[in-house]
């Protein structure tokens, strides 16, 4: 029997895509090189069935979602360009495309995508079937009309918004949107690390601390393929960032409140355009 949908690489992503597609009433087949994942994903709801290997999984359904670390995404895709699967619609959900495109390129039916959704917990037992509701879905769009048409009914049966862009072009913008946030909480938790051992200090980190860090607790064998592929545009990203700490910094310390406050009505401001576009149905990405 042909599933529906087959996801190699049942993590968060891919175990919120299959939990998803099973509340649709679709079949739901997998394969993860992680054994405790495939078992996580089938007692969690987000599997039919687990698959022995990845290619039984693209050559046993309609529409396959690539759900892997970047490096492995890209690995895929390559081999599949060579030998390519019995699914109709391929797609990814990597957090980078320019390669992801050209690792597929002569792959028919093959659509880059990447859902504007996650946390910094990771694998199945982290996926919950509302995780792209009224989230954007950024998509490539490729060759093929029809791919593309196939890939926009699968994102809006997610519950996310389908929203096209050029590959370089999200590159770019996801570096300073989702690359940039990643490395500042990482450099603020790894500035803080050895302070929190002292219990005082904990206990006067409040919850802006804490949602400041949270993603500080992402998997690196996810962000190793993104910084890898990425690291020119999120290295531009945290420069100019630092950059503008260091001009705080020097105002802070000589008192200069005009500047100072000209810096809060700037972030402010951001905070409401951000807001404005969360409460807008049509999500742009």
């Amino acid at each position: 029997m042909t599933a529906q949908v087959g996801i190699i690489g049942v993590g968060l992503i891919g175990a919120s895509v299959g939990k998803r597609a099973r509340a649709a009433g679709l079949r739901v087949v997998g394969f993860d090189v992680s054994a405790l994942h495939l078992q996580d994903a089938l007692a969690c709801g987000a599997l039919d069935e687990a698959y022995a290997d990845e290619r039984a999984v693209a050559d046993g359904c309609e529409t396959l979602a690539i759900a892997t670390p970047l490096d492995e995404t890209v690995r895929l895709l390559r081999a599949f360009a060579l030998a390519p699967p019995r699914a109709s619609l391929v797609l990814d959900v990597a957090s980078v495309k320019s390669c992801v495109v050209q690792a597929a390129r002569g792959l028919a039916g093959f659509v880059a995508t990447h859902p504007i959704a996650g946390s910094e917990r990771g694998g199945p037992q982290a996926a919950r079937a509302d995780l792209f509701t009224g989230r954007t879905w950024a998509y490539v769009p490729s060759s093929s009309p029809a791919a593309d048409a196939r890939a926009r009914a699968f994102i809006e049966m997610t519950g996310a918004h389908a929203v096209a862009v050029d590959a370089a072009e999200h590159d770019r913008i996801v570096a300073a949107t989702s690359h940039l946030p990643q490395l500042l909480s990482v450099a603020l938790a790894s500035h803080l690390r050895e302070a929190l051992e002292d219990p005082t200090t904990r206990a006067l980190s409040g919850s802006g601390l804490r949602s400041m860090i949270r993603l500080g607790a992402s998997s690196w064998s996810m962000w190793r393929g993104i910084l890898a592929n990425n690291g020119a545009h999120a290295a531009q990203e945290a420069r100019a960032l630092a950059a503008i700490l260091s001009s705080i910094a020097e105002e802070a310390e000589r008192g200069d409140a005009s500047c100072l406050a000209a810096r809060f009505a700037a972030a402010a401001d951001a905070v409401r355009r951000l807001d404005a576009t969360d409460s807008n149905s049509a999500c742009v990405l």
